[in-house]
């Protein structure tokens, strides 16, 4: 047999003897699906190769792919290629099975080396004239080390998949072919190029020995071009042929290599009925670790060794970035794909040292003359534009509308915006009327008040600390988890130096209109009907619930009412149920028209939505268009897609929901069962669904962890309401059932007290009417009436809970939470019933014979607008007329007094306040009144099972302020001192009754030896604790020596004479001590608890207690003092949480999923 063999029956294209013989290898796992082609392919060539190997890495013989390499060859005529196949099972890549076969060839089989090899996978089947034309280009040019082919698609019709590639400098690739391109020629003016494909490519042998064959740590991607550029640094040319062209079916790169077995069912992947190049059986994703952990690799290893340390830090960096972005392209899978690849790359830094070493070995050129072959960033800018707007274009064609199509989709568009425009004007409208008064001076940097809401002016950083610390910082401290609400405001303070107060009050005032549009969009889930969505946005922005809360300046009651239509929304979203607009299309229209026009019922289907589940199949004017069970909208409606689910609508719902249950805890079981409720009727999307309470779970770990503490007395601290307390009555039971929350008379104070009953209770008779008619209606609506009576259940059920449990204590006295969040749930229910119950009625009469059903119905619609607006009407008289909510405009204690708690000495202020009945209460103030950081609904509730005459820092106070009031203080200074108050303050009088009694009150404390009168304004009279004798020490923390400590367990005075103090931030310590005399205990004015912890100089203190006050065993030196309070678990929840926000809010964003590119 000669070394080159002739061409035999296929005419040749190649003018040029070929005396260079070449060694065709082929790399196969057994017998895949693919083998057979690809060897037929080989058998067909015009210019044969000398010898064909076929490497099996799935056997230790060729004896499973031997029939088959004998089958392709059979009907040759001579000459034939020496035939080949072995196996070698250790071979982990495509280059060390090559090398493997080579050296099985040659040494065991004695085969004659050959010059020139010709690479093929398995799946790579050439063209019949391919080596022909790789054999003429390097006997023109013998520089030439490698040689590519044009490479097309496996698949019918053929697509042009590369004509060599290029990279950027920092390894991104590039083909310059769009996926899909036809191959027109367009490419074909190429030859020296970057790199090309192993698949087809003809290789020398000695350069592919001189080299080491490809780096083995790169797996099955990357690899043609990893020896490409080492081709090149080693002074060789590589090339592409356009003219030889590979059918490639890329079966590893789009996922269709299986696990185990032969491959042979892998012909039923080679469809490609769309026609784009990739079987329709293509994921791209399952390829991509292997892909991104080889492009990390390349880039470690063809770094410049100067900026090689930047790149392995970049490596974690750009990985976690990169999975930020996939997770919020909803491909989560991948994201963790980019952390694997990132690790795994890290992880194995012998293998890159392994291959700089070898490529610094060859290397004869310096890495810049790489620079003119490489793609720059503007042709990356340029090419992802350019596919950007193909799938732009190609999305716009996949259905091209009519002209009609689109007028009539414009036009609901345009009813849509017009009608809520005027919702949203009339709710304004009622809003400024009402509450418009308080807008100016809020803005003006005044304070919203009223009987549920505390001042909001706390710092940032404050904010933060009181929300995560599980310490509550109000009076003298106590442990216990803040309320969730409070996590809340850490972004509103954000967006202003003085504190959310004003974020807080703006969304009080605007609670109507905000309600109203929550409503408005969630209720186009359930229909399109801009009439019926109107009335639902008034109803529910008029509830009394709402209402209610907004006069009584329930943040946590108003944060539910707004959010909850937007956790339904995102829920029907998420399974792909709602309804969405679409139009008769005009081929419909067509075919209606034909000859059978005239046996039709005369009514043509002009506009219609289409829901994926949960309406039933009756094409109507105006009407919803039919809708198969599985979501398949009917063929005739056009506009937009069938649902279909969304990840972005659960992770949306999901944020929403944990706003609710931030404020309102209590919802948390009703919500966990309606959910589960959810999950288990869905169409799809199960899963999504269940995870959707995950965010509020992490958000309120350390509020049920403490329920979970108290046993049954966590019930009251689960119901309990966030923010200030407030009692208010609940109704009876019936008037829950129709959403008044409590005594809600007062909405329309024009009517006497039965008629106003009648009037704020008709709204919710009217929605239980509407939804016990909703039952009426059949599958599959019934199914999501059902649904919604469940969820309306739910809310009702809390209700009654919440009214039965005494959960609020206050100096009145103590009574149940705020029942209204619940009622926002039954109402939402209730209210999604009576619209799904009342959509396409219209369409519904209009196919029965006129008689009592219309009438009824015009009644029924005339009563639910009227009476939904007629309370709103009677709310807005009377809340301009004065009340609450208000606002004030200067301070809750004057300037001077809050110097103390802003400066190092971070004092308190007492403030004395007279009650009608002559009693005096008191209140420990470490900021401009009381805040929301500082109410904690643990901290409250654990007064209803514990007697404060037992707690003896309260105990303290209480006989501190007696001794005050009875002028039989003479030492008041030392034990104002020693509970670290810096000022006193009786506020100014609000009640003329208690007028005379504060006037007495002032005057003993103008004759308190020990306090010095500073100031006297509006808002109160202040002194200052200045001591008898001098100046005493107030400050929050302070060193006294040891055994005056023991002694001040018995005589907090103690603590005020003897004592140096130490400079405090707020809360925390972190300043220098000096040397002291003798050992001392650092002792804070605060109450003990276990999260307490104190170093110096890094060294931890250990803790001890002067009678219940927080202390630390000092010593005699000095250094670095650090203190600070740290809950158990704080850091793992935070981190929990933190990644729970961070991941939920990436998945909410609403990106369009993207098939998988080549990385």
């Amino acid at each position: 047999m000669t070394d080159t063999l002739s061409p035999v029956d296929l005419p040749t294209t190649a003018s040029v003897p070929v005396t260079t013989p070449v060694t065709a290898v082929v790399v196969t796992r057994g017998r895949t699906g693919y083998l057979a082609t690809t060897l037929r392919a080989l058998a067909a060539q015009v210019r044969r190769p000398t010898r064909v190997l076929v490497v099996d890495v799935g056997a230790s013989d060729g004896r499973a792919v031997g029939p088959v390499l004998d089958a392709a060859f059979a009907q040759l005529s001579a000459p034939v290629p020496r035939l080949t196949s072995v196996g070698v099972p250790r071979a982990a890549t495509f280059g060390e099975a090559v090398t493997a076969g080579l050296d099985v060839l040659e040494r065991t089989l004695g085969g004659a080396p050959s010059p020139w090899l010709w690479l093929l996978h398995d799946d790579s089947a050439p063209a019949p004239d391919a080596l022909a034309h790789l054999v003429r280009t390097v006997g023109h040019a013998p520089s030439v080390a490698v040689a590519g082919c044009k490479q097309r698609t496996w698949t019918s019709p053929e697509r042009l998949l590369e004509v060599g590639l290029r990279t950027t400098r920092s390894g991104r690739r590039s083909t310059d072919v769009e996926p899909g391109e036809l191959d027109q020629g367009q490419h074909d003016g190429r030859s020296d190029v970057l790199g090309v494909g192993l698949a087809g490519a003809l290789v020398r042998r000695d350069v592919w020995d001189a080299l080491g064959g490809t780096d083995p740590a790169l797996g099955p991607f990357g690899d043609g071009l990893d020896l490409s550029r080492r081709a090149r640094l080693a002074g060789h040319r590589v090339v592409v042929v356009p003219a030889a062209v590979v059918r490639h079916a890329q079966a590893a790169y789009h996922g269709l290599r299986p696990a185990r077995g032969d491959g042979g069912e892998l012909a039923a992947r080679e469809v490609d009925l769309d026609g784009d190049g990739e079987p329709d059986g293509a994921d791209p994703t399952r390829s991509f670790l292997p892909r991104r952990t080889s492009l990390l690799h390349q880039r470690l290893v063809h770094a410049a060794p100067a900026l090689l340390p930047l790149v392995v830090l970049l490596v974690p960096t750009v990985a976690v970035v990169r999975a930020l972005g996939q997770v919020a392209a909803k491909r989560p899978g991948l994201a963790v794909a980019e952390l694997r690849a990132a690790l795994t790359v890290l992880l194995r830094p012998g293998a890159v040292v392994r291959a700089r070493g070898r490529a610094r070995t060859t290397r004869v050129l310096a890495r810049r003359t790489l620079h003119p072959l490489q793609a720059t960033w503007r042709d990356v800018w340029v090419q992802a534009r350019d596919r950007r707007l193909a799938r732009l274009e190609a999305r716009r064609v996949v259905r091209a509308l009519s002209e009609l199509e689109l007028r009539e989709l414009a036009a609901l568009a345009t009813r849509r915006r017009a009608t809520l425009g005027l919702v949203l004007i009339v709710l304004v409208v009622v809003t400024v009327v009402a509450l418009g008064r308080l807008l100016g001076p809020l803005l003006a940097g005044g304070a919203l008040t009223g009987p549920a809401l505390a001042r909001a002016t706390t710092p940032l950083a404050d904010v933060w600390a009181a929300a995560t610390s599980g310490w509550v910082a109000a009076g003298l401290g106590d442990r216990g988890p803040a309320d969730p609400l409070a996590l809340l405001l850490v972004p509103l303070a954000a967006l202003s130096e003085s504190g959310a107060g004003t974020a807080l009050g703006l969304l009080v005032l605007a609670a109507v209109p905000l309600a109203g549009y929550s409503a408005w969009t969630a209720s186009g889930a359930a229909t399109r009907s801009t009439v019926l969505r109107a009335w639902a946005a008034v109803a529910w922005a008029a509830a009394p619930a709402l209402l209610l809360a907004v006069g009584q300046t329930r943040v946590g009651a108003v944060l539910v009412h707004v959010a909850l239509p937007w956790v339904a929304l995102g829920l029907a979203r998420a399974v792909g149920v709602q309804r969405v607009d679409r139009v008769l299309s005009g081929v419909a229209t067509a075919v209606r028209a034909g000859p059978r026009a005239a046996e039709d019922d005369g009514r043509t289907p002009v506009v219609g939505t289409t829901p994926a589940r949960g309406t039933p199949s009756v094409p109507h004017p105006r009407t919803a268009a039919p809708a198969e069970e599985d979501g398949a909208a009917d063929d005739r409606f056009v506009g937009a897609a069938a649902p279909t689910g969304s990840v972005a609508a659960a992770a949306g719902a999901a944020l929403a929901l944990a706003v609710v249950l931030a404020g309102a805890p209590a919802l948390l079981p009703a919500v966990l069962t309606v959910v589960l409720a959810v999950a288990a009727t869905a169409p799809r999307g199960r899963l999504r669904v269940l995870l959707v309470p995950v965010p509020s779970l992490v958000l309120l770990a350390p509020l049920l962890a403490e329920v979970a503490r108290r046993g049954t007395d966590g019930l009251a601290l689960l119901l309990a309401d966030p923010g200030a307390p407030a009692l208010a009555a609940p109704a009876a039971g019936w008037q829950r059932v129709l959403g008044l929350p409590a005594d809600a008379t007062g909405l329309v104070p024009q009517l006497p007290g039965t008629a106003a009953l009648v009037v704020v209770a008709a709204p919710g008779a009217v929605l239980v009417l509407l939804a016990v008619l909703a039952l009426l209606r059949g599958a599959p609506v019934s199914r999501a009436v059902r649904l919604c009576w469940w969820a309306a259940a739910a809310g009702l059920a809390t209700a009654a809970v919440v009214a039965a449990v005494t959960a609020v204590p206050t100096a009145e006295g103590t009574g149940p939470a705020w029942t209204g969040a619940a009622l926002s749930l039954a109402t939402l229910g209730l209210l999604a019933a009576g619209l799904l119950g009342a959509d396409r009625l219209r369409e519904r009469l209009a196919a029965q014979t006129f008689g009592w059903r219309q009438p009824a119905a015009v009644l029924v619609a005339v009563l639910a607008a009227v009476v939904v607006l007629t309370p709103l009407v009677g709310w807005t008289a009377g809340v301009r007329g004065g009340g609450s909510p208000g606002v004030v405009s200067g301070p809750v204690v004057p300037a001077v007094g809050q110097q103390g708690a802003q400066s190092a000495a971070a004092s308190r202020v007492l403030a004395l306040t007279v009650r009608t009945d002559g009693t005096l209460a008191w209140q420990l103030l470490r900021a401009d009144g009381t805040q929301m950081v500082d109410q904690s609904a643990a901290v409250r509730t654990r007064q209803l099972v514990e007697d404060d005459a037992a707690d003896p820092a309260t105990a303290e106070v209480h006989t501190l302020v007696a001794r005050l009031s009875t002028s039989t203080a003479p030492d008041a200074a030392a034990g104002l001192a020693a509970l670290a108050v810096g000022d006193v303050l009786v506020p100014a009088a609000t009640d003329p009754a208690a007028d005379a009694a504060r006037t007495r009150l002032v005057a003993v404390l103008d004759a308190t030896p020990g306090l010095e009168r500073v100031t006297h304004d509006a808002a109160g009279t202040l002194w200052r604790v200045a001591g008898a004798d001098g100046d005493v020490v107030t400050s929050w923390a302070r060193t006294v020596p040891e055994d005056a400590s023991d002694a001040a367990a018995d005589d907090p005075a103690l603590l005020a004479g003897e004592a140096a103090p130490v400079d405090a931030d707020r809360r925390t310590v972190r300043t220098t001590v000096e040397d002291g005399d003798g050992r001392r205990v650092l002792v804070l004015a605060e109450r003990s608890g276990d999260g307490w912890h104190a170093w110096l100089d890094g060294r931890p203190l250990a803790p001890t207690t002067v009678g219940w006050r927080q202390a630390f065993v000092l010593g005699a030196d000095g250094g670095r003092l650090v203190v600070r309070h740290d809950a158990p678990g704080r850091t793992p929840w935070l981190s929990a949480l933190g990644a729970t926000v961070v991941l939920t809010g990436l998945l909410a964003v609403p990106l369009r999923r993207r098939r998988g590119v080549r990385t």
